[in-house]
């Protein structure tokens, strides 16, 4: 069993979690979500699990309400509630509303709602068969409808352009794919994922990235690599027979992992044209688990039965530049659902710049202060830990690295909403950016699964899975600003 990271949090989320620590790692599924525990260390101490069941609920129709600055219920939904204006009641040196949308009417309990990017003055969020894009104001920008529901999507987007995968004919669909103008709001091309591979054509949970004008995508049972620009498929380096693509991982670059049966694995950089630019042999028995950076480069290995091969650092030419000294510590970065092994580039609560990479460790007990976690930095040249960075009674998350400083996420515990923080290289205590507010501590802790975003002095807490729980008010997007 794993620990779900809920610790002295006070959320009401089910954390999908990655456990990087001391005990030997497995894959749990239960009720819809999947923990996987990867291990460093010899110490056999094993951290536990939440329930993952996805809360019962009623079924929901309006696809995309209009987002609130007061708070107050959007249009089509029956709650039978009003909530406040959280602005009214703001403490002096809180965060501003800047509006919150509630969860959407969707088509089913428990519905995944992938696809969140943050613009320049807005955001787009992917909700079932609508995408929709809210300006920072809270007024829509504009609303799109694709004839099924998002099903899979990246987390970067090229020249304002993303391609997203939605839904098509038969079981497990995931098979259809469409460039999205996310500044106008139109589809610019709509084509049939490619066949390559696939057991069946179910495209199971499919995983995509994206960098460039390349979209790496993989399934259960197939993978390929089109181009953003047109949807056209990239004729890739296929790999050897016995062998099948573990994931990409996009962004600043694209990155292949796959593995062998018989126990050989790589890490391949996919140039612009396709071609592979450099290997990483990974050692024997072990194959690329997790891409936490693309660059500079950073992963996790795991062994056939799930046991850790550690965390290391790949330089830019393919050549490992350090094996990160993670001892018998436990992290735990966010890394969503990945049942088949498809996203290997979907972990959050990690950072990195051109020479450091911050963790997150799991809650722990201690003795003087109760629940503590820490954020880990490691020099990427050596392996070797730079500091760690401590907070009592709430899970502490990198965000992303602006400039030189790590920006990172305490999240609400049980009596306080969370705040935005900002620390050294150097280290120290966290210094608060955005001290979010205390009425709106509960919407902010009831995520079941969130994106978190800071960028240009806001921040946004982005919806992945809308439960549909009754009796509650869920939120698809929460947007806060100083």
């Amino acid at each position: 069993m794993l620990h779900s990271g809920g610790g002295g949090s006070g959320r009401n989320t089910k954390r999908k979690a990655i456990v990087i620590g001391a005990a030997v790692a497995v894959l749990l599924a239960a009720g819809g979500g999947v923990y996987a525990a990867v291990s460093g260390g010899d110490d056999d101490k094993k951290p536990t699990a939440a329930s993952t069941s996805t809360p019962a609920g009623r079924n929901r129709q309006d696809p995309t309400p209009e987002p609130t600055g007061s708070g107050e219920s959007a249009g089509g939904h029956d709650r039978g509630e009003s909530e406040s204006d959280p602005n009214d009641v703001r403490r002096a040196g809180e965060a501003k509303v800047l509006y919150q949308t509630p969860a959407p009417e969707v088509s089913k309990k428990g519905v995944d709602v992938p696809g969140f990017w943050v613009m320049n003055g807005y955001v787009v969020k992917a909700v079932e068969d609508k995408i929709v894009a809210y300006k920072d104001d809270g007024t829509r920008k504009w609303a799109l409808s694709l004839p099924k529901a998002v099903c899979a999507a990246p987390n970067s987007t090229t020249d304002g352009k993303v391609v997203v995968a939605y839904e098509g004919h038969g079981k497990d669909s995931c098979s259809q794919l469409a460039l999205i103008d996310l500044d106008k709001g139109v589809k610019v091309w709509d084509h049939d994922a490619p066949e390559a591979g696939s057991f069946g054509g179910g495209y199971t949970s499919m995983g995509m990235a994206q960098s460039g004008d390349l979209v790496g995508m993989s399934w259960f049972g197939g993978s390929a690599v089109i181009k953003v620009h047109d949807g056209k498929e990239v004729a890739i380096e296929k790999p050897s027979p016995g062998c099948s693509v573990d994931g990409y991982a996009g962004g600043k670059a694209l990155l292949r992992a796959y593995s062998c049966t018989n126990g050989t694995a790589k890490l391949q950089k996919v140039a612009p044209n396709g071609t592979i630019t450099w290997a990483y042999v990974v050692r024997k028995g072990y194959k690329v688990d997790k891409i936490f950076s693309t660059s500079p480069v950073v992963i996790a290995l795991s062994d056939q039965d799930r046991k850790t091969g550690g965390i290391l650092a790949i330089s830019d030419s393919g050549k490992e530049r350090s094996a990160l000294a993670v001892g018998n510590q436990s992290y735990q970065p966010l890394c969503g659902t990945d049942l088949f092994g498809t996203n290997a580039g979907s972990c959050q609560g990690v950072a990195a710049s051109n020479d450091t990479f911050y963790l997150p460790t799991e809650m722990t007990q201690d003795s003087a202060k109760g629940p503590t976690s820490e954020i880990h930095a490691f020099d990427l040249d050596s392996g070797k830990r730079k500091w760690a960075a401590k907070v009592a009674g709430r899970m502490l998350l990198p965000l992303s690295v602006d400039g030189k400083n790590l920006i990172a996420y305490e999240e609400p515990s049980y009596g306080q909403a969370g705040l935005v923080v900002s620390i050294s290289p150097e280290g120290g205590k966290p210094k608060t950016v955005l001290r979010l507010p205390q009425a709106t501590r509960e919407a902010e802790s009831g995520f079941y699964s969130a994106t978190h975003t800071y960028r240009n002095g806001n921040f946004y807490i982005a919806s992945n899975r809308i439960t549909g729980t009754e009796g509650t008010s869920e939120k698809l997007i929460m947007a806060f600003g100083s």
